[in-house]
């Protein structure tokens, strides 16, 4: 962008800012304490329909929410800011079937800002099968904390979701989103609680964020084109999935997934693509793992063609996924692992194709035996330092 570009751009936000008609919750009802679903959804009808950029405030306090929906198209730009804290409700049946707690949809150029903290109350009732009141055997979904449809153009930055009942945000069919200094906290023993999943969607990016949860901190469904995640720190969790992908007919190729400047902290995985076995026919191609960070991960890289996390899978068939172009490069760190880089391919499409690594330094930090890296199906291209050793020949 040249330098009148910027100048035109600055401008145009400042008076879009300066413009910004301010509909404030409490003006609605809203009380420090009380359920505030009436006042904003009250205050956002009012701001999408308003002639000038206008912002609906959820401002400082705690506040209970039963669920809302933020639904476009609005007929100006919008930017919901919570400074406040947001309770879910307890009991996920509290939600009707097949709605999520706090919902975007049909928008373009939507922010949501502030410093506030949007609380799931995920726990006992939603995460454990063992307490007899537990949601899955009632047989109501969980929610996400957030859910994003169909938006565009748009930005999320300086929120933190809370222990969220099942996946923390869920982003769908959407273009051209950045995630920019986003919060993500549930405890390492949450099932189900993914950080951030992406699905059917292009040009999104998260950055400069944290993500502490129990399952993927990032997780790539399929339809997604150029993602880049940049500056993220995962831990704990399972790290940063490609997949799991080729298990339904529907499913679309994944093209342009970009890794790069991350950590991971005692997490299960980094660096992950996994597909089913028995699969229908797909794509994944043009990955790139750059300057990770491995602290205590057990599998810092691994490419998983046979990912079956239940006993309903038929190993006996491969994955008909194709996975071609993957760049992984300068991942350094330790690992809980004597394996730390796992190359399981499928015996399809003459396995992985086109795989480079270079510049790997990961540490073994046990104490069975020498590190070394498994390579099924598969000859990567190596160049410059490897450590562990690089494979000498592919595994048929």
């Amino acid at each position: 962008m040249d330098s009148k570009s910027t100048i035109g751009l600055t401008i145009f936000m400042f008076i879009a800012i300066v413009q910004a008609e301010v509909f404030d919750v409490t003006k609605f009802g809203a009380e420090i304490d009380g359920e505030i679903s009436k006042p904003l959804c009250d205050a956002w009808v009012k701001a999408c329909s308003a002639t000038s950029p206008s912002t609906v405030l959820v401002p400082k306090g705690r506040f209970c929410l039963n669920v809302v929906e933020f639904k476009g198209p609005c007929k100006n730009p919008v930017e919901v800011k919570i400074d406040g804290t947001l309770i879910g409700p307890e009991d996920p049946i509290t939600i009707p079937k097949g709605v999520q707690w706090i919902t975007f949809s049909y928008l373009n150029n939507m922010t949501l800002s502030g410093n506030g903290t949007l609380d799931g109350v995920g726990g006992a009732m939603a995460w454990s099968t063992n307490d007899p009141t537990a949601t899955v055997k009632k047989g109501s979904p969980l929610q996400y904390n957030l859910s994003f449809n169909f938006i565009t153009n748009s930005l999320i930055t300086g929120i933190t979701t809370k222990d969220s009942k099942n996946f923390h945000v869920n982003l769908m069919t959407c273009t051209n989103v950045t995630f920019d200094n986003f919060h993500i906290e549930a405890p390492a023993e949450s099932p189900n609680t993914d950080g951030i999943h992406i699905g059917w969607s292009k040009h999104i990016t998260i950055k400069n964020s944290v993500i502490e949860t129990g399952d993927d901190c990032v997780s790539i469904g399929d339809g997604c084109e150029d993602l880049h995640i940049e500056g993220v720190k995962c831990g704990p969790g399972h790290g940063i999935s490609v997949g799991s992908l080729g298990r339904n007919p529907t499913e679309k190729p994944v093209i342009g997934v970009y890794v790069k400047n991350c950590s991971f902290v005692e997490t299960a995985n980094g660096v992950r693509i996994k597909t089913w076995p028995d699969s229908v026919p797909m794509e994944v191609k043009d990955i790139y793992f750059e300057d990770l960070s491995m602290e205590k991960v057990e599998n810092p890289i691994i490419i998983e063609q046979d990912y079956c996390p239940h006993v309903h899978c038929n190993k006996q068939k491969p994955s008909l996924v194709r996975v071609h172009n993957v760049f992984i490069k300068n991942v350094k760190g330790t690992s809980t692992s004597q394996s730390p880089i796992k190359l399981r391919c499928s015996t399809a499409n003459n396995g992985c194709e086109n795989v480079h690594i270079s510049d790997i330094d990961l540490k073994y930090v046990g104490n069975r035996g020498d590190a070394f890296q498994e390579c099924v199906n598969v000859k990567p291209i190596y160049e410059d330092t490897i450590f562990p050793p690089a494979c000498k020949t592919a595994s048929q």
